[in-house]
């Protein structure tokens, strides 16, 4: 993924870009090159862990971002995670990619849903965590392979520590989903 650092002032965060990713190269591809120059444009420290999960088994999200977590934190110490679909884009500047006191969302007004909220409840595309948050929420919850349900599960877990959940006002939080077709080896969670 890489990895940059300001050379004209000292970073206000140091982020880590945690990207679960199978069979999506063009989507990889057009997320590192758009990211760089975003997160660049923030004056952040930050560097981009892809992880890909190479078994022919059914997807597993949540898991992956819990071996991104753990492997970034083997590398460095970071100030802020942020835990994000290849397939994302976000399209402000302004929308601050760095920890707040609350867990943030970072990805609650996609293009896919009209720029609007698709549930009271959501919390997927993006997400950042500090390393503390995860570390009291123990991680995001290895139990959800196939598509949906883990972002709902990290919300609960979220509300059962009595966290707020920050987001940035919606017209600067917009997010551009890439469209693509459903990934046959990741069917839906039918405990979503």
């Amino acid at each position: 993924g890489g990895h940059w650092s300001p050379r004209e002032c000292m970073a206000r965060q140091r982020v880590a870009i945690v990207v679960p990713y199978r069979n999506r190269e063009e989507h990889l591809r057009i997320f590192v090159s758009y990211m760089h120059r975003f997160m660049q444009a923030q004056f952040l420290e930050y560097q981009i862990f892809v992880v890909e999960q190479a078994s022919p088994d059914v997807f597993n999200r949540a898991a992956l971002m819990n071996i991104g977590f753990l492997e970034a934190l083997r590398l460095q110490s970071f100030d802020c995670f942020v835990f994000h679909d290849v397939d994302l884009l976000p399209l402000d500047t302004r929308q601050s990619y760095t920890c707040f006191q609350a867990p943030t969302h970072l990805g609650a007004y996609m293009s896919k849903f009209n720029y609007q909220m698709p549930y009271a409840g959501f919390f997927g595309g993006a997400v950042a965590l500090s390393t503390e948050h995860m570390k009291q929420m123990n991680g995001f919850s290895n139990l959800f392979y196939g598509w949906g349900g883990e972002d709902d599960d990290t919300f609960n877990r979220v509300l059962w520590r009595n966290w707020t959940i920050h987001r940035h006002a919606q017209c600067i939080g917009k997010s551009y989903m890439i469209k693509h077709d459903r990934d046959e080896g990741n069917p839906a969670n039918p405990n979503r």
